[in-house]
């Protein structure tokens, strides 16, 4: 057996065994996690080894396989992990229809432009950024763990309002994507280059505010009044 399918057979076979099991075996899995962002941050992703992680979170190297299959697993796993927080701010409004389209979209945007101006979530887009030429799996993983599935989560919360009436959006996904473009295309670019300049709260809070009561302008349902 080769090092490469060695690798793929533990990638298959990581969520079984007793090791992901139980409260010990989360918290084990979750130290790797946070070993591992942390050295990608300081390293980069080429440069850390799987000895660095497991030096840095303890355990062995068989349970990191087990829990991820290797390094890659690894970072999908950051990414997963990041985007789920990031979905966390939508699902209130998806689960209340009593949600208005502009609480709903003003909560769920605060929420993703101060995960996305998190250091720890910049940091990994950094290491997308300076090295995803040589990790091109890892980059494409990204846009359909993150961007992508961002898009489609938010498109079918845009459906759901544009079926009920609430406002009128002939094509949702691309609506879903001018949004994300509107609430975090400067910020974001902006924290990447000057990583010193977040914005304060209350400038962030007036920024998307204004971005939702924007979008919504385009989007209302017709026969009601355009907000603003």
């Amino acid at each position: 057996m080769t090092s490469s399918s060695h690798k793929t057979d533990f990638a298959a076979g990581a969520t079984a065994g007793p090791a992901t099991c139980g409260p010990r075996g989360l918290a084990r899995r979750q130290a790797i996690l946070t070993a591992a962002r942390q050295l990608f941050i300081e390293k980069g992703f080429e440069k850390t080894t799987l000895s660095d992680i497991i030096a840095v979170a303890g355990g062995s190297r068989a349970t990191l396989y087990e829990h991820f299959g290797d390094k890659e697993g690894l970072f999908r796993a950051i990414m997963e992990e990041d985007n789920a927080m990031i979905l966390s701010g939508l699902a209130p409004a998806q689960a209340d229809e009593r949600v208005t389209p502009e609480a709903g979209l003003t909560a769920f945007a605060l929420h993703l432009v101060k995960a996305l101006l998190n250091e720890e979530t910049t940091g990994t887009v950094r290491i997308l950024i300076s090295e995803g030429d040589r990790v091109p799996d890892i980059a494409e993983a990204f846009f359909r763990i993150g961007p992508e599935n961002a898009i489609r989560r938010l498109a079918e919360y845009l459906q759901r309002l544009s079926d009920s009436g609430a406002l009128k959006i002939e094509d949702p996904a691309v609506a879903a994507q001018a949004f994300l473009g509107m609430v975090t295309g400067n910020l974001l670019m902006r924290r990447l280059i000057l990583p010193q300049s977040a914005p304060a709260i209350p400038d962030l809070d007036r920024y998307v505010r204004q971005a939702v009561r924007l979008f919504l302008s385009g989007a209302h349902a017709s026969g009601t009044a355009n907000p603003g």
